[in-house]
């Protein structure tokens, strides 16, 4: 019987089936334990489960209703509630549309912002070594002010902007294109996450069944992921596509070349 810091260095070196295995059998001999609990939670936040991780927090906040991280846990619940409102629209034809929110576009956005100010002021500082020096004046302007817009315009162009979840496809859509699968035309559906908990990954994966057809991967973790209402899109799609897997990103068979990433 393994303590639960003992089942946490092996969620660290990966192991996540064991862990599950080891946590399962310390609840059997305790059903309250609360830290064994959380860490069942957080196993199955890492792998997208969010039905069952929510489950386990239901089952914290019954044994001690004034535990912090549970409620920590139904406040960001309530939040990604707000998301669905302000972030989703129905479509006209029935279904729904998840805005997303380019959060790398804003932050490269900002760095541009601070690069046009920066270059400003170093001319106005250092107005007259910057005009002696074609240069400097050049290199800064490429380095301050060029760079961060061509790869605001790069990332406008290539984010994702939105998703649509109807009765007959899903449509992933950037500015100036839209990649749509219609529901029979799609292999594989999963949620796909890093064999280490620590490195954070988790990919929506779509597989067509057509070989030429261009598979996609979505980021869908909480803290890097443009798409708003996470858990709300999952059981959109679940609607339609009823069998979503749970699989290592390294489980997958995809050609890493030709998969579009968002």
């Amino acid at each position: 019987m393994k303590h639960v810091n003992q089942i946490r260095k092996i969620v660290e070196q990966g192991r996540l089936d064991e862990a599950h295995k080891a946590i399962e059998d310390l609840l059997e001999l305790g059903p309250k334990n609360l830290e064994a609990l959380k860490l069942k939670a957080a196993l199955f936040e890492h792998v997208g489960r969010f039905e069952d991780e929510e489950n386990m927090w239901r089952r914290i906040i019954e044994i001690d209703n004034e535990d912090e991280d549970a409620i920590h846990y139904f406040q960001k619940a309530q939040i990604e509630d707000r998301e669905h409102y302000y972030f989703t629209d129905p479509l006209p034809g029935g279904g729904r549309r998840f805005l997303a929110y380019p959060r790398t576009l804003v932050s490269v956005s900002f760095i541009g912002l601070i690069g046009c100010v920066s270059f400003l002021l170093l001319t106005r500082v250092n107005g007259q070594m910057i005009v002696q020096s074609p240069m400097l004046l050049l290199a800064a302007f490429a380095l301050m002010v060029v760079s961060p817009w061509l790869a605001i315009i790069y990332l406008y162009v290539r984010t994702i902007r939105s998703i649509n979840v109807t009765s007959s496809a899903i449509e992933v859509a950037t500015r100036f294109k839209t990649i749509r699968y219609a529901w029979p035309d799609i292999q594989q559906i999963c949620l796909a996450h890093s064999g280490e908990p620590e490195a954070g990954e988790l990919k929506l994966v779509i597989v067509p069944r057509e070989k030429d057809a261009q598979p996609v991967t979505i980021d869908f973790a909480e803290s890097t992921s443009a798409v708003r209402a996470r858990r709300h899109l999952i059981q959109e799609i679940r609607d339609y596509f009823h069998d979503i897997r749970y699989e290592s990103l390294d489980s997958i068979p995809l050609d890493r070349k030709s998969i579009r990433r968002f």
